[in-house]
């Protein structure tokens, strides 16, 4: 039986079409907010596919890493 914080991470890695990131997208639900990270994803799918350097999993990452000094969405 998957964990709320799994099954959240595997809705980020599908949403965001990064299933090998999988681990880092468990790492942050265990880290930060439901709230805060389905906020940051609502930002990244709603960015042009033309308009992203990368991939979307990487602007994630890079968004999530830009908030880490940020307390708002952490857990602890």
């Amino acid at each position: 039986m998957q964990t709320k914080e799994e099954r959240l991470a595997l809705e980020l890695a599908d949403a965001l079409n990064d299933m090998e990131a999988l681990p880092l997208y468990t790492a942050f639900a265990q880290k930060y907010s439901e709230a805060h990270l389905r906020k940051l994803l609502q930002r990244v799918l709603s960015i042009p596919e033309s308009q992203i350097r990368k991939t979307r999993g990487a602007l994630f990452t890079y968004l999530v890493g830009q908030n880490y000094g940020n307390r708002n969405g952490s857990r602890d």
